[in-house]
């Protein structure tokens, strides 16, 4: 194992990090929004955008510029209504 793949290496240990707290928030958001669905629990329409904005943001940091284009390109297909 090289210097650079062990958990000493500060930008290995905070790229690590990073990517496991955005899978954590992409999984914990889309699961609750699933529950709540499941559920007929009624969220706000607030809720919804701050939950598509977070996992959105997640997954950019996780997928990179990819998952950019694709949510934005997912967006303009629907028209961006509310």
């Amino acid at each position: 194992m090289t210097d650079a793949e062990t958990t000493d290496d500060v930008d290995v240990r905070h790229r690590l990090t990073n990517d496991g707290l955005a899978y954590v928030l992409v999984l914990a958001n889309v699961g609750l929004l699933a529950v709540a669905l499941a559920t007929g629990v009624e969220v706000p329409s607030l809720l919804w955008r701050v939950f598509a904005l977070s996992v959105a943001l997640a997954a950019t940091w996780a997928f990179g510029k990819g998952a950019l284009k694709a949510i934005l390109g997912a967006v303009q297909n629907d028209g961006g209504e509310s």
